[in-house]
C-alpha cells in the first residue's frame, strides 16, 4: 500500500504592536456572586477615537458567550455592532485638548447566571459628583452616583447593560499644587508637589540667570506615572554663585507632550551675615586639621595658635579678606617648622571688634 504523507508547514508570524498608556487611565472591577471577575479600563487620550483604538490597548472582542458564562465588556459606540473591548478611551473635547471639562458616556455590558453583580470603583477627584451609572430605563432600577470609592450592586437578571455618564472636571496631565525655592548653605533647594498625576514621565529642571535669555536644563526628576495620591519632589541646585536666578519645571508625559510650570525667582547671596570661627575638624587630629571662618565684610583677619600657657606658637593666618567663607589647614608645626607635641592648644580669630577662641587637641 502506498502511503502518502501530507506535510503541513506552519509559519508563525510574530508582530509587535506598541501599546501606549492612555493619558487618563481608570480601572473599575466587575464580579458576580461566585467571584468571577473582570477589570475594565476607561479614560481619555488625545489620540483616542469613538471606535476601537488598538494603539491604546482596545481590542474588538468576539460575540458574548452563552448566557451561563460570566462576561463583561465595554460596549463602544455605536453600541449596535460587535464593537466591544475591555478598554474604552475617548478624546477629551472637540478638538481634543487638555485641560478638559465635560461629560462622556460609556456603556458596560455584562452577563452571568450568578447574581448579584457588583461593580466597584476608586475614582480620582477629577471626576465630578454629578457622574452617574444608570440602567437603560433612565435610572428606574439602577441609578447610582459614580464618584469616589464606591460600588453598585445589580440584582435584576434582566439588567445586562448600564450607561456610565462621567463628568470630568479640569483634567490636566499633572496637577501641580506648589513650587517653591529655599536658600541652603551654598545651594538652592527646589520643592514641588502634585495632587494627581496622569502619564507623568518626570520633570526637567530648568534655570536661567537674570542676564541670560535661554533656559538651561540642570537636572531631571522621575515622576510617578499615573497616580491619584499627592506626591512631593525636590531638587538641589549646587552649581550657582551670587545673583538672581529664575527656575521652572518642564513636565514630560510618556507620549512626549510637555507643559511648563510657572517661574519662580530666587535672589542668591551667599555672603555671610556675621563673623564666625568654626570648630576645627577633625578634633582630636593627627597630623593635620581644618579651621574654617567667615566674615560679612572686607577687613583684616588674624588667626593665631597658642599653647595652654598662653605662648604664641603659630600665626595660622594674617591678611585682608573679602566677605565670604574661608578654609585653612594646620599641620601641627610651629612658626619655626618644629612639630608640636601632643596636647591641648588654643586658636583665636581677630577681625575688627570680633574675637573668638576655641580649643583643639593634637594626638600622636
Amino acid at each position: 500500500m502506498l502511503k502518502i504523507f501530507s506535510i503541513i508547514s506552519f509559519v508563525l508570524l510574530y508582530v509587535t504592536i506598541a501599546i501606549a498608556q492612555a493619558t487618563v487611565d481608570i480601572p473599575i472591577n466587575v464580579h458576580d456572586n461566585l467571584g468571577a471577575s473582570s477589570v475594565q479600563w476607561f479614560g481619555l487620550d488625545l489620540t483616542a477615537t469613538n471606535g476601537i483604538d488598538p494603539s491604546l490597548g482596545e481590542s474588538d472582542l468576539p460575540p458574548p458567550p452563552p448566557g451561563n458564562a460570566f462576561d463583561t465588556r465595554w460596549w463602544i459606540p455605536p453600541f449596535l455592532g460587535a464593537l466591544s473591548s475591555f478598554k474604552d478611551y475617548r478624546a477629551p473635547g472637540n478638538p481634543p485638548s487638555f485641560p478638559f471639562t465635560g461629560e462622556i458616556q460609556y456603556s458596560i455590558k455584562f452577563q452571568t447566571t450568578d447574581y448579584p453583580v457588583t461593580i466597584s470603583w476608586n475614582l480620582p477627584p477629577t471626576i465630578a459628583s454629578t457622574s452617574v451609572i444608570q440602567d437603560l430605563f433612565g435610572g428606574i432600577i439602577v441609578n447610582k452616583a459614580f464618584v469616589g470609592i464606591d460600588s453598585v450592586v445589580v440584582t435584576n437578571p434582566a439588567i445586562g447593560q448600564l450607561h456610565v455618564f462621567v463628568d470630568y472636571t479640569d483634567i490636566v496631565p499633572v496637577e501641580l499644587t506648589s513650587f517653591t525655592a529655599a536658600l541652603l548653605d551654598e545651594a538652592v533647594l527646589l520643592n514641588w508637589s502634585t495632587a494627581t498625576e496622569i502619564n507623568n514621565q518626570g520633570f526637567d529642571i530648568q534655570r536661567k540667570s537674570n542676564s541670560e535669555v535661554v533656559w538651561e536644563k540642570i537636572g531631571f526628576v522621575p515622576g510617578f506615572g499615573t497616580t491619584t495620591e499627592p506626591r512631593t519632589y525636590s531638587f538641589t541646585d549646587e552649581t550657582i554663585t551670587n545673583g538672581t536666578y529664575s527656575y521652572r519645571l518642564k513636565q514630560l508625559d510618556f507620549d512626549g507632550t510637555f507643559e511648563y510650570s510657572d517661574e519662580i525667582v530666587v535672589e542668591v547671596d551667599f555672603n555671610p551675615s556675621d563673623y564666625n570661627l568654626s570648630q576645627n575638624f577633625p578634633n582630636p587630629f593627627n597630623p593635620n586639621t581644618i579651621v574654617q571662618f567667615q566674615v560679612p565684610k572686607p577687613g583684616d583677619v588674624t588667626i593665631k595658635i597658642y599653647d595652654m600657657l598662653g605662648q604664641e606658637i603659630r600665626i595660622l593666618f594674617a591678611g585682608q579678606v573679602a566677605s565670604g567663607k574661608y578654609t585653612i589647614e594646620w599641620n601641627g608645626l610651629n612658626d619655626n617648622g618644629a612639630r608640636m607635641s601632643s596636647g591641648n592648644y588654643i586658636y583665636r580669630m581677630t577681625a575688627g571688634d570680633f574675637v573668638d577662641t576655641k580649643q583643639m587637641i593634637l594626638l600622636k
